[in-house]
């Protein structure tokens, strides 16, 4: 085995910079290490629209990919330009990396033409290991058919590789479906300091409920903004993101007559002042690798109501003894009641914080190029 006090060279290549849960984790990630001594660089496959800070400690490489490489079909794309493969496999050639990290989620096409230490970081559900129930006959196909190709490409793309997932759930699932394939679950930590330094010292409540996250179909901020509507004591409500939905969900507010309780504040790149400034965190995602903001909104000592979607909201509100603010998903009128509840009985949150911190998540990290070396010896 090698040295293990020596600096470790990490090579991290992820879809874009472009400032969601699994690119800001990947990026806390990677300072931390960068902290302890070892040397991380990272490749964005597309490096327009860079909405995160790189610090200088970082190593920041934007090749000229072409656009093909990171769109498409995740589970259909069988080629990759030729070109960039090369780009690819040449920066390899150069950091000769200890461990390489392929994150969210074109990057993860990439395992079948490098070598070395790879691990596919997946942070949410790609494939869904189950088929929609539908009495229709048409729907019934359709299901079966995405079920039956998805699950063909699924199993072409991550057999035989070395995953990390973020919760148990998704180990499960695709330990079942991978069984040449070699799992490990490592929970997301927060960078504990980062958030001490754009907190607030002694906040002052303006927003009851506060909603952060992509304006997506798969984070169902409408469901949030309907519980709040339904809520009888709830009276203002922040939203902290972008996305396609904007326009609807303020189209929803009008219809729901509460646009004047509702603030659309749009992207920021350190939430955690407002987080602070609301008395709840709404979590309504129909699915979620971890949800990293839940840790930061508990860290900050605001609770958290959420749809209980994965193990990970699970242990993330177990750890701050809020295991009673999981809801039923999808389950609105549910997440109005706890909404309620929450607000008349404003809980405490007393509990050991370093358990949300990103401290045990980076030596599992480092323990992937140790057990690496290990197997060489």
């Amino acid at each position: 085995m090698k040295n293990a006090s020596r600096p470790y060279r990490i090579l991290c290549i992820v879809d874009h910079l472009k400032g969601g849960g699994a690119e800001k984790i990947l990026l806390d990630t990677a300072i931390h290490l960068t902290k302890q001594g070892h040397q991380v660089t990272i490749v964005p496959l597309n490096p327009n629209d860079i909405k995160i800070d790189i610090p200088d400690a970082l190593t920041l490489i934007c090749p000229d990919f072409d656009a093909s490489l990171y769109t498409g079909k995740l589970l259909r794309k069988c080629t990759l330009p030729d070109a960039d493969v090369e780009k690819i496999k040449t920066i390899i050639a150069a950091q000769k990396p200890d461990l390489i990290l392929l994150s969210h989620a074109f990057a993860f096409c990439l395992s079948h033409v490098i070598h070395g230490n790879v691990w596919l970081w997946i942070h949410g559900e790609i494939f869904k290991p189950y088929r929609q129930p539908t009495a229709n006959l048409f729907r019934w196909y359709k299901e079966y058919r995405r079920y039956y190709l998805e699950k063909k490409y699924f199993i072409r793309l991550f057999d035989g590789k070395k995953i990390i997932t973020v919760n148990q759930d998704l180990e499960k699932d695709y330990q079942r479906l991978l069984p040449n394939a070699q799992l490990t679950t490592i929970y997301n930590g927060i960078d504990i300091t980062q958030i001490d330094q754009h907190k607030l010292a002694a906040p002052q409540k303006h927003w009851d409920c506060v909603f952060v996250g992509r304006l997506s179909h798969e984070k169902q901020p409408d469901h949030a903004i309907r519980a709040f509507a339904q809520s009888k004591t709830a009276k203002n409500m922040l939203i902290i993101g972008d996305g396609e939905l904007k326009t609807d969900l303020q189209a929803l507010c009008k219809q729901l007559e509460i646009e004047d309780r509702v603030e659309f504040l749009g992207w920021v790149n350190h939430p955690y002042a407002y987080i602070q400034q609301s008395r709840l965190l709404i979590s309504s995602s129909q699915s979620e690798g971890y949800g990293l903001v839940i840790s930061e909104a508990l860290y900050l000592d605001v609770p958290v109501v959420a749809y209980y979607v994965s193990d990970a909201i699970d242990h993330q509100l177990s750890i701050a003894n809020l295991k009673d603010n999981l809801v039923q998903p999808q389950n609105i009128d549910a997440l109005a009641e706890k909404i309620d509840q929450n607000l008349a009985q404003y809980p405490a949150l007393n509990f050991d914080k370093t358990l949300l911190s990103n401290e045990n998540m980076v030596g599992k990290f480092l323990s992937l190029i140790q057990d690496d070396h290990c197997s060489h010896v």
